[in-house]
């Protein structure tokens, strides 16, 4: 049974450690809640199953009184700092609250555990801890973190994600039986010189249950499906990523070779319908730009090494305005003749440091993607730029069909398709993830329901955009392509 006690530390410590070695700005208050949660258990794995059992012999005074002191230092952070840490999880979880409201809120609740302490060298030993001076205290944070947790469940708009959300109820359920085993279970506990003297009902050692199910739990969905957008990928071997590597580099080429053909196709016919009827400027302005999409993918071929590496990037600064419009003109070879309209709005504008050629790329995917998801009847796509202080964002809209909740674990991945024809490779995600991924930046699905549609947002890091002046705006905000009357 006492061995259960070191296992407790250290598979907290262990996830804590991975979420925050993989952490967001929401999730790094997760990743130290799981971390100072093992700090209990540390301190009695230590009293209890690891000091007994190791010879006087083998640690000297001064080992033997610097571990003593880190026990008692694991129960001050498991008494006074857990609490405060775990709210702020709760607090930063919900993408509803401003930045300057979560930034206030953490500086003002920051004193609480200090005082706590405080309060407690100056009228207590400090190997000692009278549970009832802190008890309430400390659940009002545990209270104000829980219903943070469940706040940010039920202000998720999108309907998928709220169904993926569920999981992190599993960290206020984990943490409630925590403080009522502890907080409300202890009376008085006593660390002595490795031993100690505890008063509560006892129910704390049935605690090794919930962490040890609370760990599993996390660890499953982790590897499974993910649990708050971190995912363990267990299969990246170095021969499997070389294979992979190859294999996606020689697919990345044919896809879009394949997507750059049939655009050719059609306006070579479209171009020669034109000529027969006698309509030769249209049809010089069409060939025109036929030579605009071998231009591309000239550059596409040229981009990929002879050993079908990864995505390399030529980096420059780029207006965004015309690097979109440049995309959304392209892809009216694809609305004509269809009922469907492609809108770009400018809430962000200014120059970006990336790959222009990869970036329209990633954005011309998207948007074939979300052609195909619109009904027969007809729909709209909108590209959206905005910025904040953190990133910025270029938002690809549809009102399409929307991605089925089981699917949206696997979009990311090479050849997942949901496609049936034969020229769809399940490789246009992926690659824009890969390029993504290279500019330092990430792609996520912010919204999907099926027959209501998809929204999936570029974020770049904020230090590659330059915002226009204010001065220097343009005049007109937004830009419609229809089919009527494309270009």
């Amino acid at each position: 049974m006492k061995i259960i006690y070191i296992l407790m530390f250290v598979s907290l410590w262990s996830l804590g450690l991975f979420f925050l070695a993989n952490r967001t700005r929401s999730t790094v208050w997760i990743g130290l809640t799981i971390l100072l949660g093992g700090s209990a258990s540390f301190a009695f794995a230590l009293h209890l199953s690891i000091i007994p059992y190791i010879p006087a012999d083998w640690l000297s005074p001064g080992l033997s009184y610097f571990l003593y002191w880190l026990t008692v230092a694991a129960m001050h952070i498991y008494f006074y700092v857990l609490p405060y840490v775990y709210c702020m999880g709760g607090l930063w979880l919900n993408e509803s609250v401003t930045g300057f409201v979560k930034k206030v809120l953490t500086l003002a609740l920051l004193p609480g555990p200090w005082l706590l302490m405080a309060d407690h060298w100056a009228h207590e030993p400090w190997n000692q801890f009278e549970v009832a001076r802190f008890r309430w205290w400390d659940g009002l944070y545990i209270a104000a973190g829980s219903f943070g947790y469940i706040f940010a469940y039920f202000k998720e708009k999108s309907e998928a994600a709220r169904r993926r959300q569920w999981r992190i109820f599993v960290l206020p359920l984990a943490m409630l039986w925590a403080y009522t085993s502890d907080y409300i279970g202890f009376e008085r506990l006593e660390l002595g010189w490795w031993s100690f003297r505890l008063d509560s009902n006892g129910m704390w050692e049935a605690n090794f249950i919930m962490i040890l199910g609370t760990v599993g739990f996390i660890i499953f969905y982790i590897a499974r499906s993910g649990f708050l957008g971190i995912k363990l990928r267990i299969e990246r071997e170095r021969i499997d990523y070389s294979i992979r590597t190859l294999t996606m580099g020689v697919s990345i080429l044919n896809h879009s070779i394949k997507n750059e053909i049939q655009k050719i196709d059609y306006l070579a016919e479209k171009s020669r319908v034109q000529l027969e009827s006698g309509q030769s400027d249209k049809a010089a302005h069409t060939i025109a730009q036929v030579h605009g999409l071998t231009a591309h993918l000239l550059h596409m071929v040229n981009r990929i090494k002879d050993k079908a590496e990864d995505v390399v990037l030529h980096e420059g600064e780029h207006d965004i305005r015309q690097l979109i419009d440049s995309v959304v003109a392209s892809a009216g070879s694809l609305i004509e003749r269809r009922p469907a309209t492609i809108t770009s709005r400018y809430d962000a504008e200014g120059r970006l440091y990336c790959d222009s050629v990869h970036v329209a790329e990633t954005l011309s995917n998207l948007i074939r993607n979300a052609l195909d998801a619109l009904p027969a009847s007809g729909g709209g796509i909108e590209l959206h730029t905005a910025s904040t202080r953190q990133e910025f964002r270029i938002t690809v809209q549809d009102n399409g069909a929307g991605i089925p909740p089981e699917h949206l674990a696997k979009i990311f991945e090479p050849f997942f398709t949901t496609k049936k024809h034969a020229l769809n490779y399940g490789l246009g995600l992926s690659y824009c993830t890969s390029v993504m991924s290279k500019h330092g930046g990430r792609l996520s699905v912010a919204a999907s329901e099926p027959g209501k549609g998809t929204t999936i947002v570029l974020h770049f890091p904020y230090a590659r955009f330059k915002p226009l002046a204010p001065a220097f705006k343009r005049q007109a905000d937004s830009r419609t392509l229809d089919q009527v009357n494309p270009f």
